[in-house]
């Protein structure tokens, strides 16, 4: 590349050429020297040649007069100048050019030309940069083109700012340390492999070309982020080839978001910032993704170490009891009287004194058998306390083993990501056929005998995994083609694509221990390759890598450095080298052959070969036989070899192989089944704890012995005279020795009136405190196998010198230590094994720490590295001055990495900008750490951070840190991690508001509600992971939150996702390892459809057909989490009215019937219900809404085998529709026998029989409005009924048996019906209310019908054809006959009937009953057929008939005018009579349809006589409808009361007028009569 302007040198080559001048053209010298060989006039002619083609004039410059110290440039262009010389002759050159000067091999002369700020010695033969350092002020230097393989002697040229050496043979970026102002670096099409931190002193470079070269590592080019002001880099130029790793995946994401500051990318424009923002998007999706299966890894690794804990405190189980027992009798031995029939003495004295007591005890231990008996009971114990120390020393073998395992998988996934994807691992399934043949290719390398030392006979494959990686298979590829297409190797052109392919070959490696980094080298191999020859001679080894066709062969070294590990140990594993892992690697073997015992493996040695092989007997000649290899030669020992490749781009790793070598005899460790456990999410079955040992006369041969034990009383409280029995004294002041071993104490009465008192024996009690001996001046005081919790009380003990708190219940450290060191600080002795304590994994040097003057822990002397070492623990367990300026740093901006750590471990291994501080006043340092990182410093206490304002980015990971606190001052804090450590609430978060990131995992935290997240408006990231969390309550309001770790808790209530439901960006959910996840079926799905944002759970992506599983699983379920969700609780016992309309609910399951025990109320319009399924289960319902659903029955009728289909004809179809569905009705059971009222209105209901309304006994209302019914039927068993409403449906007629059992009904709607004829409503005795209005009753004579309806008070005929399509005048006739003959009617379409009406209408029916009725009826069919339809024959009406209409008559206009005689109005004679009426119509009993009061309040003024088609229930202290409910269709209909005329008169004259008009109306129709008849005859 080159500056933008000034042109290329080739470009200034090619236009000196052309000008014929201003360069220096130089022609073939006519007779060829050696290259010193150039004499003074040769090199006279040369310089006479370079003055005239500069323009010079040579004489003037020769003589060094003016004209030379005036040519400050000078160009040489092609061959012609094979030396630098006459330079001395232009002392104030600036810009020297030489190029293409092929015989040009040294750069010299330079000395002469001090003042050079330009030079260009390209396209020669320079094979080392020299002289340059005379150049001080040298801007420009050019040396492309060249020979050169080392970058050197460049330290002098402070000021270059230039440096071109592309185009050379250099191999690694160096020696730049000394070009402080470079800016401009070009090293393309060099050889050079890897960057590093070459240029890390090259903090104003802007320009840099790598292209052409083998850089081959996306991870590599990250050491770039350190050059601040680069804006152009080139690793794919066009005018070069291409870097490996510019042709890698995601290259261009990878470079932008590490180097954001770019404006130009392998010559193309990238300062766009939507470029860098896509780059940073992508990157962050891939971080969030892969620290998703990171903490995946080590959540699962923490539950199998839980469950490994669980598995060991079962195996300890019986050990421990034994141990117990064996111990009790111990210590009852040294702390007690031990009693004999033959050799104890008689006491006979009340008072014996310590002294005599201890003589005693002397004089029974010299005793042979209380000897042998105390000997035999110690090496007991010595035998289970092995026993104890075996298996813990197995269970941690094991952790550790789980701990590898998971780091290994950790790297390979950091590997993934920083590769950008170039780096892949894919696990093999026996599915793949990849698989299968590693598989046997591994079994088919693998010979027992080789191994039948060692008792292994067979190996067991536990995973395979298939390694992708792009840069070596590209190296692999591009050295075979190099190879394969060379022209004058053997398979070239004809022979290539089958030759070549017979020397490929799949070899095993293993790593060796006894190596530098050995357990590193198998992960670094996967990624970076094998190391080449050179490095293995340089480890001791031969040159080149070692590979072999044999299992036992490539395992020889990792058998052998294990077995020599195993001996030094105190129990050792049978096979110590059981478990192993196996690269299978792709090798190019090429021309090949045995080594040569005289020759050393390597390259020089072997120069014509590409590998070198082994045989087996070579391999283990000098070595020792630890396979015992020659002792049982195998028919394949002869094709075992081993293989040497020289170069390692002909070796590319595929394939790693985890194996198990099978033992004859079972392994030693109780954990082994624990190995096939895997820690990459995937289901892995845990072994079941064995069966425990309960012989427990195991120890009895011992217990048993001589001298047995006296049996002395349990005691469970202590009075003065317990004490002074138990230790014969007189007086409590004298006691000095207590023994209270074996006895049921729960608590030690105030012991201080025992002054003397020095010795204390409380063991095997049941002591949970030891309050009781604060301030006594005991020495020794045993409180070993009680139940204590916490030392608390135990207070002023100055004296005590030896303490034993063994197998005790004691767990948090911190408090415990601190007590003890300010309570018993002169405590010589103590012991507190087998307590459960928070972190003990380096519990002694903590204890050492506190403890000065301890010279004995846990029965194991103190020694002096350890009280060092414990002391340095102790002084870091608070944050100093010393620890703020060692781990802190003070960079302003995050670091940009792909690294998964913290930000402040980041920043604190990448960076060095530490705080410094400049005298010990100084405080300004604190202001500037922006990262602090203290992880592992056993810090106790969060202290002394009030002064850094401006912290960032905080780590104190793997401390004991018991409290939040101390981080008010640090507001601008983003990210805070507090994991492992002994936290157990979260609280002191509320200020520090800026928190973007917060890790708690591995504490002991039981609760977060009221801890101040909602505090945190900016928190995305949280983890919670391996604590004690029983509900998520509390994080209900972090809305920004992205990320959510909680797995290995204890919630178990499936519920608690319901608080995630407004986490509107939450993507990563972690809740595995909690019995939420376990113990609910169907738990993932449940989560994915609840949290509909979230795309990956429990460490696994999210897949769409999840998401569909999912919705038809949970969609539309009414369940007791549905209910809790829109409750905002789950306590359904207190739940008393549901309600749940438009929800999209189709199915109904809401448990068990003690669930929702109190629930009376539900409604549940507007859903997707088909029956009553799951709604049966609610005992105590009431009142149940189902409006607008698709109801087709109650319940589900079971699907009936197939049977004969019969016809059925006649009146057994008539049969069939009637009394058999009674019969079937009956046979079912009934359900909700509770349910008062039902809602079914707009379901399309057609088939009554069909909903199975008899298993609803209790049913007192029902609502079937809207629907498509055409028979009333199936109601046989709901004799309770008092309110049916039939509105809006397709009812022809009512059929003898639709009614009958309804005898206690009330009220009865089936407006807007079909109805023509009113039969069949006489069985309904108790009816008080009915509304018939809108059907198309034809006749009046129908109302006739309704005369057994003695209680009806109200009804309802309105529009009907029968009244409404007749003259306005005769409309209102079947009001006078409703009134006669229904005496109790009150009301009539609305409208109230008065005590005057009800006397005329009896007046007028009086006065025509001398008529004869058929032949009036007769005349008037012929006279006025009209009239048929208005008055009703039988006599209702004297002198009517009836009449039918022939033709249909369709209604097309009403007129709704008022008729002369009835003006439609309601006159009441007094304001009283009307208030009466009022009141009556307002207080109808069974539920009336009107109110006179409208939302409370009182109306002086009569009762309106509107409708709607709202119902209301009166009566039940309530303003809604029947049951709570409120029925309306469409909201208020129109009145159609209007048209209806009272049958009431105004003024006396009119009733005169009306009597009169009819005494002639019926002459007319009797003289009509007469003469029909006459013309009859």
């Amino acid at each position: 590349m080159s500056e933008p302007s000034q042109a290329t040198p080739r470009e200034a080559g090619d236009q000196a050429s052309s000008q014929g001048g201003g360069g220096a053209v130089m022609g073939t010298h006519p007779t060829a020297r050696p290259r010193n060989g150039i004499s003074k006039e040769e090199e006279e002619e040369i310089m006479k040649e370079v003055c005239v083609n500069n323009g010079i004039s040579y004489n003037k410059v020769s003589n060094g007069g003016e004209d030379s110290n005036r040519v400050l440039s000078l160009e040489i262009f092609f061959s012609g100048y094979p030396k630098m010389v006459g330079l001395n002759m232009f002392p104030n050159l600036r810009t020297l050019v030489i190029i293409n000067q092929s015989g040009l091999q040294r750069i010299e002369g330079l000395n002469s030309c001090p003042k050079l700020t330009e030079l260009w010695v390209c396209e020669c033969a320079i094979q080392k940069i020299e002289q340059v350092h005379y150049l001080k002020h040298l801007h420009k230097l050019y040396l492309y083109s060249n020979k050169i393989r080392v970058i050197e002697n460049l330290e002098a040229l402070t000021e270059l700012e230039v440096l071109w050496l592309n185009q050379n043979e250099i191999l690694n970026i160096e020696n730049l340390q000394g070009l402080s102002k470079l800016k401009q670096l070009n090293l393309a099409e060099n050889k050079i492999e890897k960057i590093g931190h070459t240029l890390d002193s090259s903090q104003h470079l802007e320009d840099l070309n790598l292209s052409g070269n083998r850089i081959s590592s996306l991870k590599d080019l990250t050491h770039l982020m350190r050059l601040p002001h680069l804006k152009s880099l080139s690793l794919k130029d066009p005018l070069y080839s291409p870097a490996p790793v510019s042709l890698l995946c995601n290259y261009a994401t990878h470079v932008l978001y590490h180097l954001p500051a770019l404006t130009r990318l392998d010559t193309y424009e990238v300062s766009s910032k939507t470029m860098t923002e896509v780059a940073e998007t992508t990157v962050l999706k891939k971080k969030m993704y892969y620290n998703m299966r990171i903490r995946t890894v080590y959540r699962n690794m923490a539950q199998v170490i839980e469950k490994m804990q669980t598995y060991q405190q079962h195996l300890l189980h019986f050990p421990q009891e034994r141990l117990r027992a064996l111990i009790s009798v111990l210590k009852e031995m040294e702390n007690s009287d031990i009693t004999h029939e033959y050799d104890q003495p008689n006491v006979t004295s009340n008072t014996v004194n310590s002294d005599n007591q201890q003589m005693d005890l002397q004089k029974l231990s010299s005793s042979p058998l209380f000897t042998a008996k105390l000997e035999a009971v110690r090496e007991r114990v010595k035998k289970w306390e092995k026993k104890c120390a075996e298996i813990e020393w197995f269970y941690e073998e094991m952790v550790s083993r789980f701990k590898e395992s998971a780091s290994t998988l950790v790297n390979r996934m950091v590997v993934e990501l920083e590769s950008g994807g170039n780096v892949r691992y894919e696990e093999g399934s026996p599915s793949d056929l990849w698989f299968t043949s590693c598989h046997d290719l591994v079994l088919s390398r693998f010979c027992a005998s080789d191994y039948r030392e060692h008792g292994i006979v067979a190996i067991k494959i536990r995973r395979i995994i298939r390694l992708h990686n792009r840069i070596l298979r590209n190296r692999f590829d591009e050295k075979l083609t190099s190879i394969v297409d060379d022209p004058e190797g053997e398979y070239y052109i004809s022979n290539r694509s089958v030759g070549y392919k017979k020397l490929l070959e799949y070899l095993f490696w293993m790593w060796d221990p006894a190596l530098s980094g050995g357990t590193l080298e198998p992960e670094r191999v996967l990624e970076e390759g094998f190391m080449d020859a050179d490095n293995y001679l340089k480890l001791g080894r031969d040159g080149a890598v070692p590979l072999s066709n044999s299992l036992s062969l490539a395992d020889r070294h990792r058998i052998n450095h294990l077995i020599q590990k195993n001996r030094g140990k105190d129990t050792q594993e049978l096979c110590p080298f059981k478990y192993g892992q196996l690269v299978i690697s792709k090798v190019y073997l090429g021309k090949n052959a045995k080594v040569m015992d005289d020759k050393m493996i390597q390259q020089q040695s072997y120069s014509k070969l590409d590998s070198v092989y082994r045989p087996r007997k070579m391999c283990i000649r000098q070595e020792k036989n630890i396979l015992n290899l020659e002792s049982a030669p195998c028919e394949c020992s002869s094709r075992q070899c081993e293989w040497y490749i020289f170069d390692r781009d002909l070796v590319l790793p595929e394939y790693i192989v985890e194996y198990e070598y099978v033992t004859k005899m079972h392994a030693k460790s109780p954990f082994a089944a624990f190995n096939d456990v895997l820690l990459d999410n995937k289901d892995s079955s845990y072994p079941s704890p064995p069966p425990l040992e309960e012989d427990k006369g195991i120890d009895s041969d011992v217990l048993n012995m001589e001298p047995q034990s006296k049996q002395r009383p349990r005691l469970i409280s202590l009075t003065d005279e317990l004490l002074l029995k138990l230790t014969m004294e007189q007086e409590l002041e004298h006691i000095m020795v207590l023994n209270l071993h074996g006895n049921g104490l729960t608590r030690l009465k105030p012991l201080q009136p025992l002054r003397s008192l020095r010795r204390l024996v409380v063991s095997f009690n049941e002591l949970t405190r030891l309050d009781e001996l604060a301030h006594m001046g005991l020495e020794q005081l045993d409180a070993s196998f009680n139940k204590i919790t916490t030392l608390e009380g135990l207070k002023g003990l100055n004296k005590l010198k030896m303490l034993d708190l063994s197998w005790n219940k004691l767990t948090n450290t911190k408090d415990e230590l601190s007590l003890l060191r300010k309570h018993t600080p002169n405590v010589t002795a103590l012991d507190v094994r087998n307590n459960p304590w928070q972190k003990a994994y380096n519990l002694r040097l903590r204890i050492i720490g506190r403890l000065k003057s301890l010279s004995v822990l846990n029965r194991i002397p103190v020694h002096e590295s350890e009280s060092s070492s414990a002391l340095r623990v102790a002084a870091g367990s608070r944050i100093s001055q010393v620890s703020l300026l060692t781990f802190s740093r003070t960079d302003q901006s995050r670091p940009r990495s792909l690294s998964l750590l913290s930000t402040s471990q980041i920043m604190c291994a990448m960076s060095r900008n530490k705080p410094e501080r400049v005298n010990d006043h100084d405080t300004h340092w604190y202001s500037k750490i922006t990262a602090l990182n203290l992880d592992g410093q056993h810090i106790t206490k969060l202290s002394n951070l009030e002064k850094l304002e401006h912290l960032k980015y905080a780590s104190f990971n793997n401390n004991d840190i018991t409290k939040i606190e101390g981080l008010d001052h640090c507001h601008k804090l983003e990210e805070l991690s507090i994991e492992n450590n002994c936290i157990t609430k979260v609280e002191g978060l509320s200020k520090i508001s800026s928190l973007r990131r917060l890790s708690l995992g591995l504490n002991y935290i039981t609760t977060i509600d009221n801890s101040g997240f909602q505090s945190l408006v900016h928190l995305h990231y949280l983890a919670l992971d391996n604590n004690e969390l029983t509900t998520i309550v509390g994080l209900q309001n972090c809305t920004p939150l992205m990320e959510l770790y909680v797995g290995n808790n204890r919630m178990a209530n499936i519920r608690d996702v319901f608080h995630l439901k407004g986490l509107g960006n939450l993507v990563i959910l972690d809740m595995y390892g909690n019995p939420v996840a376990n113990d609910n079926d169907n738990y993932r799905l449940f989560v994915i459809y609840h949290l509909r944002t979230l795309k990956a759970l429990d460490g696994t992506a999210i897949e769409a057909a999840e998401g569909n599983n999912a919705k038809d699983m949970f969609g539309g379920r009414l369940t007791p989490d549905f209910v809790a969700e829109k409750l905002g609780h789950s306590n359904f016992l207190d739940v008393r009215e549901v309600d749940l309309p438009s929800s999209g609910i189709r199915i109904v399951d809401l448990g068990a019937r003690d669930v929702f025990l109190n629930l009376r109320s539900i409604n549940l319009e507007h859903n997707n219900l088909t029956s009553f399924s799951g709604l049966i289960y609610l005992p105590n319902l009431r009142v149940l809404c189902l409006n607008h659903n698709r109801i087709e029955c109650v319940m589900p009728k079971p699907k009936q085998p197939s049977k004969s289909k019969t016809t059925l004809t006649g009146n057994q179809a008539t049969l069939r529709n009637g009394a058999d569905l009674f019969n079937q009705d009956s046979s079912l059971n009934p359900v909700l026998e509770n349910l008062e009222v039902l809602h079914l209105g707009y379901n399309c209901i057609k088939d009554m029989a069909a909903l199975q309304l008899s298993r609803l006994t209790g049913l007192k209302a029902l609502f079937l409005q809207g629907n498509e019914i055409q028979k009333v039927e199936g109601m046989e068993g709901l004799h309770d009924l008092r309110e049916l409403v039939l509105d809006r449906n397709k009812i022809k007629n009512v059929c003898e048996t639709s009614f009958n059992n309804q005898w206690n009904l009330q009220e009865l709607h089936m407006e807007e019906n079909r109805l023509r004829e009113l039969a069949n409503f006489n069985c309904l005795e108790n009816l008080q209310r009915l509304y018939l209005g809108s059907n198309r009753i034809q006749e009046v004579i129908e109302l006739e019908n309704l005369d057994g309806l003695h209680n009806l008070i109200e009804i309802s005929v309105v529009n009907n054809p029968a009244w409404s399509l007749v003259k306005a005048a005769r409309r209102h006739l079947h009001r006078p006959l409703l009134v006669y003959r229904l005496k109790n009617l009150m009301v009539i379409d609305g409208i109230p009937v008065t005590e005057e009406e009800r006397a005329k209408a009896e007046l007028y029916f009086m006065d025509q009953q001398e008529l004869e009725f058929g032949l009036k009826g007769s005349l008037l069919n012929s006279y006025e057929p009209g009239l048929a339809g208005v008055v009703a024959a039988d006599g209702s009406l004297p002198g009517i008939g009836q009449y039918k209409a022939q033709v249909p008559v369709k209604v097309t206009n009403m007129q709704l005018a008022t008729s002369p005689l009835w003006n439609g109005s309601i006159f009441y004679d007094d304001t009283s009579a009307a208030q009466d009426i009022a009141q009556r119509v307002q207080l109808l009993p069974g539920g009336g349809r009107r109110r006179s009061k409208q939302n409370g309040e009182a109306s002086n003024q009569p009762a309106p006589l509107g409708r709607t088609n709202t119902m209301y229930q009166a009566g039940c202290g309530g303003t809604g409808g029947y049951g709570g409910f409120a029925y309306t269709n469409s909201g208020n209909r129109a009145q159609f009361y209007l048209n209806q005329i009272p049958y009431v008169a105004t003024q006396p004259s009119q009733t005169a007028e009306y009597v009169e008009w009819l005494t002639r109306y019926n002459q007319n129709v009797e003289s009509r009569m007469n003469n029909n008849r006459n013309n009859r005859k």
